[in-house]
């Protein structure tokens, strides 16, 4: 399995982390996280370009004439919450309900109320798979906690977890998707992978995946896709001058 491989990559990552400066990881760190807050909040809005996120993020305060409120929010309120992770996994912080409301609370700053379950059912259009009425979040998202402490839960298969049951109970009213992908992260750097990104070329499989763990409850899929994005992003970290 393509999983297998990837843990057995882990050794080298941390050579070649040892190898580095603090300077240079920060450099690393910065460059994916742009690209990360690129894609993951192009998902809900495709109207903006990787270089109006580093345009943005080097101040700010700067605005988008020709492009909505919204969006300029949602970039940079999506930098602040993968900065909260990087700061919460160098504090061994584990995911707890706490962190992930604060999480949320962090990605709709300024747009919505965050950090509070749904109260009202969801239908999404489109989706095979119907979110649980909201009358069951309290007790799902009890479950969720208590599922990521148990130890045979480990490596890309707990990150693969923490990512898709998030998006199976979508407890909040908006922004489940960029929180489960901040989550995904979360746990990868707990285990001490690095962080992905899913590129837009990837949507079709990503999606697909996750509907064959709503829908079937299989979560290899998922954690195949995700070994192989995992693999990429390890090598070429290792490759870099």
């Amino acid at each position: 399995m393509k999983i297998q491989e990837v843990e057995e990559l882990l050794h080298a990552l941390n050579d070649k982390k040892e190898s580095l400066t603090q300077e240079e990881l920060n450099q690393l760190c910065n460059e994916f996280d742009k690209l990360y807050i690129y894609e993951s909040t192009s998902f809900d809005s495709g109207d903006f370009s990787y270089e109006d996120v580093c345009f943005l993020l080097e101040d700010h305060s700067r605005i988008f004439p020709d492009k909505s409120e919204h969006i300029r929010k949602a970039i940079i309120n999506n930098y602040h919450a993968i900065q909260m992770v990087h700061r919460l996994v160098r504090q061994k912080k584990q995911i707890s309900e706490t962190i992930l409301k604060d999480l949320h609370q962090v990605l709709v700053d300024g747009m919505m109320p965050g950090g509070v379950y749904r109260t009202r059912d969801l239908f999404i259009l489109g989706a095979k798979h119907v979110p649980p009425t909201y009358l069951k979040i309290f007790k799902k998202m009890d479950q969720y906690f208590l599922d990521l402490e148990n130890p045979e839960l480990k490596g890309l298969t707990k990150a693969a977890f923490a990512h898709l049951q998030i998006l199976k109970i979508y407890p909040f009213m908006d922004a489940n998707g960029r929180l489960a992908r901040l989550l995904l992260n979360y746990q990868l750097e707990l285990c001490g992978f690095l962080p992905i990104s899913i590129t837009k070329g990837s949507r079709d499989e990503y999606f697909g995946t996750i509907d064959e763990y709503k829908i079937n409850k299989d979560i290899v899929p998922f954690t195949e896709f995700l070994a192989k994005l995992e693999e990429k992003r390890i090598k070429e970290f290792i490759g870099r001058e």
